[in-house]
């Protein structure tokens, strides 16, 4: 499958572009739904009249922050990256090209199933045990599998260790199995969500008390006991499901474990059994694109210890997502709104997690895969934000986010957000066209267009619930 090719970049626009928001005007040609991810090209016609002026996009209105690492990652639950892999030496072609379309984001073996899991073979008890008989064995072809992988991908890995149970000497097994699969950098997260891991507790249901303090305590205990199947390779973590459950314990936890990349879990929306709540108009609200921001104190008390931060689990809706909102373009649109107010909030990487739900970005079927707009907008990240350049929101109308893109490699000069429900229209400085890639929540796919020059100025029509990105000339 055919992407675009990386526009050679020129000096982006200067941070105080002037640019005038003009309403009226018709949508960018519309595109029928694609079946295929190529880009879809579409030649406008300059407009005949001016609409009036109404606002403008200015200087700088927040700071400048640089991408230092790629902005995506891709966290899996170990059966499915197993499923995917399939059952030959190595997986299947198809999966090694689309994460290499993918930018070669970093894996994480993550989620649930990371404290459901155990070593290959290491399930020989005959005698029946709750615990054991609800956790699910590697294949013993998985690290090797894994490895082929990653030669091929050249991606970091994260492996997240069984810490519910706290076997050390499954820890190890899994630490050396990890070891042999990594080819390009490896890390360890000690257990999921540890933060819940008082849930069930028969003895304190219907109790709405939680003691931080002794859950962290918990955790550290198992943790230490852990560390040293880890040895001296980084720790990621502590994987919060709710990082605010331990925002007085956060900076104990990250100086007990000596973590060096503070992970913790957002989800902006909620389908754990109450599937109605999640819409696409909720999804496409700025409160879903801007919830990186509360957690700000997360990046302060990760730079505090000299650490980075990301959300290293993170998708459209908890629990698996909702189908018709999670898997539709709406969450092309969500994804790249989120991850550049990550990034903006301090975050270096979303890292978008699959478990065989609605909101998984692709499907592995046999020996080809299955694109969701999800992935769309994922590669299209990696191809806008590459490392080195840097991010900056600019003073913009009400419902207009832009985002000046500067430095390093960029092929992007601005990204234009249209939050709003109206087509907008912007009129941009310059005697060239412009050529813009943009994924709206009508559409699976990105439409590629070009906005012609007249008069010393191009129109720049967004339509509802769009991010265009403004392509740099060469």
């Amino acid at each position: 499958m055919s992407r675009l090719s990386t526009i050679s970049p020129k000096p982006v626009l200067a941070a105080a572009i002037a640019l005038s928001l003009l309403f009226g005007g018709s949508a960018i040609a519309s595109a029928a739904a694609a079946t295929s991810p190529a880009p879809t090209p579409i030649q406008t016609k300059p407009g005949t009249t001016k609409p009036s002026t109404v606002g403008a996009v200015g200087a700088p209105s927040g700071a400048s922050v640089q991408v230092l690492q790629p902005p995506i990652g891709l966290s899996l639950e170990y059966p499915l990256m197993a499923q995917y892999m399939g059952s030959g030496p190595c997986p299947p072609s198809a999966l090694v090209a689309e994460l290499q379309q993918l930018g070669s984001p970093g894996i994480s073996l993550a989620g649930n199933s990371q404290d459901l899991t155990a070593p290959s073979g290491a399930l020989t008890t005959p005698i029946p045990d709750w615990d054991l008989a609800t956790l699910y064995s590697l294949p013993a072809a998985f690290w090797s599998q894994l490895h082929c992988l990653l030669t091929a991908t050249k991606e970091p890995l994260t492996v997240g260790l069984n810490a519910k149970l706290g076997n050390l000497a499954w820890a190890q097994q899994m630490v050396a199995g990890a070891l042999s699969a990594a080819t390009n950098g490896l890390s360890f997260a000690l257990g999921n969500e540890p933060d819940l891991y008082y849930l069930p507790n028969y003895a304190s249901l219907g109790q709405r008390s939680y003691n931080e303090e002794a859950a962290a305590t918990l955790y550290l205990a198992v943790a230490g006991y852990l560390a040293p199947a880890v040895g001296t390779n980084p720790v990621v973590g502590p994987e919060l499901a709710v990082a605010s459950n331990w925002q007085h314990q956060l900076p104990r936890v990250i100086a007990a474990l000596h973590i060096k990349t503070v992970g913790v879990h957002l989800y902006p929306l909620s389908a754990c059994g109450s599937p109605k709540a999640v819409t696409i108009a909720r999804l496409l609200s700025p409160a879903a694109a801007d919830a990186p921001n509360a957690l700000e104190w997360v990046v302060a008390d990760a730079n505090a210890a000299g650490a980075d931060a990301i959300l290293s689990e993170s998708n459209s809706a908890a629990c698996g997502g909702q189908e018709g909102v999670s898997n539709s373009p709406a969450s092309a649109v969500w994804a790249v709104r989120f991850v550049l107010s990550a990034l903006k909030a301090g975050f270096q990487q979303v890292r978008f997690h699959a478990s065989g739900g609605p909101y998984d970005p692709f499907v592995v079927e046999g020996t080809r895969v299955v694109l969701r707009p999800l992935a769309i907008a994922m590669a299209a990240l990696a191809r806008w934000l590459p490392v080195g350049v840097a991010v900056q929101t600019l003073h913009s109308p009400q419902g207009i986010v832009a985002t000046a893109i500067s430095g390093g490699q960029a092929p992007v000069q601005l990204i234009c957000d249209n939050e709003t429900t109206q087509v907008r229209t912007l009129q941009l400085p310059g005697t060239a066209s412009l050529h813009v890639e943009v994924l709206t929540a009508a559409h699976p796919n990105i439409v590629i267009f070009t906005a012609p020059s007249h008069h010393g100025h191009a129109l720049l029509r967004l339509p509802a619930n769009s991010v265009a990105a403004v392509l740099a000339t060469t």
